[in-house]
């Protein structure tokens, strides 16, 4: 509840700031022809956390594909809409806005067209950026062209990846992620990072997102953006077991609500456990709910729960020896 109430109010705000770099720009508050804002991630999911970042798209109409002077005008748009809601001000920033999923990353342009968006995923995009439209849906501007652009992406995950490949690639993803995390603080950061660490939130995402690759071509009920959402869709289409399913959906919510009061205690983004014993001690206590609870206690418990998840992981997408090939 509490990241489908943050994922509203975002959008909610995301609109308004729309509606704002539109009227600045083009002088009309009250339409958005033409152009919309989708939405990846956990925005796109519907459950955003406390400090996430919003991983946006922007999209104009084919009307717009030869017209420089209109692509250069919702360019401005977006620039807008990116600053106003990631400015520094005395009263903070709303959200930072990230847009390194688009099409080519952070040196794509930042207006694409839907005729850009299909050439680029039919020929260039790689499994891991398919994957990613499982949570792509429309959050702003004109509606009709946000669902006819999250359609035309969608389509594209129907396609039919070997299991290898789709194992092969999320394997890699996780490896670099951990790399990524030696790097930043040594050995230590690898087992503390409740997110991108060995059997975190980010493992169980993966697997989620994994298994409804392989299997959406049969199956096209899982195509769905949301974590929990999506468990109770694989157990429907027999993918997954129900004990399974609802295990890691128990510790998928009680990582996230400990990624969420590490977040609010520092008041920012961080998915690093404390490594003092009394601060992990407060941050259990929190997050039990009780204040019997010991550093101790509270330690093994989320161990238990990152062993249950890495062998879930382990055991439904296993090591492969393929080569990946692009999409």
């Amino acid at each position: 509840q509490v990241t489908e109430d943050l994922s509203v109010l975002a959008e909610g705000i995301l609109r308004a700031t729309v509606r704002r770099a539109l009227d600045t720009v083009n002088r009309s508050s009250n339409s958005t022809p033409g152009f919309c804002v989708l939405a990846f991630g956990k925005l796109g999911g519907g459950e955003l956390n406390y400090s996430s970042d919003i991983d946006l798209l922007a999209v104009l109409d084919e009307s717009g594909a030869n017209n420089r002077e209109r692509a250069e005008l919702y360019s401005r748009v977006v620039e807008m809409m990116v600053t106003d809601l990631s400015r520094h001000t005395e009263e903070g920033t709303a959200y930072r806005v990230d847009l390194r999923l688009r099409p080519y990353g952070a040196a794509g342009q930042s207006v694409h067209t839907l005729f850009a968006l299909e050439e680029y995923y039919k020929n260039s995009a790689e499994i891991w950026e398919i994957q990613a439209l499982l949570k792509l849906r429309p959050v702003a501007g004109d509606a009709k062209l946000g669902k006819q652009t999250a359609d035309q992406a969608h389509a594209f995950l129907r396609e039919a990846y070997l299991a290898d490949d789709i194992a092969s690639s999320i394997r890699r993803m996780r490896t670099k992620a951990h790399h990524q995390l030696f790097r930043r603080s040594l050995a230590a950061a690898t087992t503390t990072d409740i997110k991108s660490g060995p059997g975190g939130i980010r493992d169980i995402e993966f697997l989620v997102q994994g298994l409804q690759l392989m299997h959406l071509k049969n199956h096209p009920s899982l195509l769905e953006g949301n974590t929990l959402a999506a468990l109770d869709k694989l157990v429907d289409e027999k993918v997954l077991e129900r004990e399974v399913a609802d295990g890691l959906a128990e510790d998928y919510r009680f990582l996230r609500r400990t990624e969420h009061f590490l977040q609010l205690y520092d008041d920012r983004q961080t998915h690093s456990l404390p490594r003092q014993s009394e601060d992990l001690e407060a941050l259990g206590k929190r997050v039990s709910e009780s204040a019997e609870t010991t550093a101790n206690a509270f330690g093994a418990r989320l161990e238990r729960c990152r062993e249950r998840i890495e062998h879930a992981f382990n055991t439904y997408l296993p090591k492969t020896s393929s080569k990946h090939t692009s999409s």
